[in-house]
């Protein structure tokens, strides 16, 4: 769906064509509002990225659109040539760190490994302990992502169709708080945060199918044969 049908029915509801009182890059603005709030809100929005590690750095740029992790993977091959081997990260955080490894700044040789943690602090996200060595983006991110900006009423919003009316009510909420309409604006801001209860419903039924989840930390798959667990039947 482009902005600009969002906007014409916004302008319908206003009993406003001319853009006299409400711009086009004002309505576009506020959409653009609704949408951030309504992704913060929901963490609809799902992106993926690949990062490439360098020996004894911990700290890499997180991507731009970045919002929430969901999962942090990492290659742990040696090389170019081994097979691909993802392990999980678990998240921690800079208290914990600090307390369970003080040196932590320490990027030195001796102090590297394969990392088993990872944090966020600012824009980036940490390792934890610094690789000892890289391949070629050997970090694998899943993580709810931002909305582009719009800046063209030409351009397709970012949010699924379906939960479209969420930015209608959220720019009338705010085009009738303008115009000092209070009950037409509280009516809609009201409206607007049902969608935003029923955005987190269509989030958690994406995966229809989803079994239900085991509380369960393990560094095997729960369909893995005992023959493929190393040592096993040592």
């Amino acid at each position: 769906m482009q902005a600009s049908e969002i906007i014409t029915d916004v302008r319908r509801e206003l009993l406003e064509t001319s853009g006299a009182f409400w711009s086009d890059a004002e309505l576009l603005r506020h959409l653009n509002r609704g949408e951030m709030d309504f992704v913060n809100r929901t963490r609809i929005l799902e992106d993926k990225a690949f990062l490439t590690t360098t020996p004894g750095r911990s700290d890499y740029p997180l991507p731009s659109n970045w919002l929430s992790a969901r999962l942090v993977l990492l290659n742990t091959k040696e090389n170019e040539t081994d097979t691909n081997s993802w392990q999980r990260l678990w998240p921690t955080s800079l208290e914990k760190k600090a307390q369970e490894t003080p040196n932590f700044l320490r990027t030195d040789e001796d102090y590297r490994g394969t990392p088993q943690k990872y944090d966020i602090w600012g824009n980036d996200i940490y390792l934890t302990p610094a690789p000892r060595s890289s391949v070629s983006g050997d970090l694998y991110l899943f993580y709810n992502s931002k909305p582009i900006p719009i800046t063209s009423t030409s351009q397709s919003i970012n949010i699924d169709e379906s939960l479209s009316e969420a930015l209608n009510a959220y720019i009338l909420w705010k085009a009738w708080s303008k115009s000092k309409e209070r009950a037409l604006a509280e009516e809609q801001k009201q409206i607007y945060f049902e969608y935003v209860q029923q955005g987190r419903r269509w989030k958690k039924r994406r995966a229809g199918d989803a079994r239900n989840l085991f509380d369960i930390s393990s560094p095997y798959g729960f369909n893995m044969s005992v023959s493929d667990i190393p040592g096993f039947f040592e």
